[in-house]
């Protein structure tokens, strides 16, 4: 019994974190542009320009005042395609 709540608890975490990491970012034009400047420092070219492609993203949906969808694709700037 203890043990499935083990697992429970894991795989919950797996599933939350990210959210939290999502959570604390602002889509405002400073967060952008931080994000962009981290963007910037990325070495590999096929993950910075799927970087800038999920940024370009992040900026259209500020235009649009979607919030969510923008922090989403800032998020996604920052990981630049890895896995983790």
């Amino acid at each position: 019994m203890l043990t499935r709540f083990l697992i429970a608890g894991a795989l919950s975490a797996a599933f939350v974190s990210p959210v939290f990491a999502q959570a604390d970012m602002i889509c405002d034009q400073d967060g952008l542009s931080k994000v962009e400047t981290e963007v910037g420092a990325f070495t590999d070219a096929t993950r910075k320009d799927y970087a800038e492609k999920e940024l370009a993203m992040a900026k259209e949906a500020m235009a649009a005042n979607d919030a969510e969808k923008c922090k989403t694709h800032m998020a996604n700037a920052l990981k630049g395609g890895s896995s983790d």
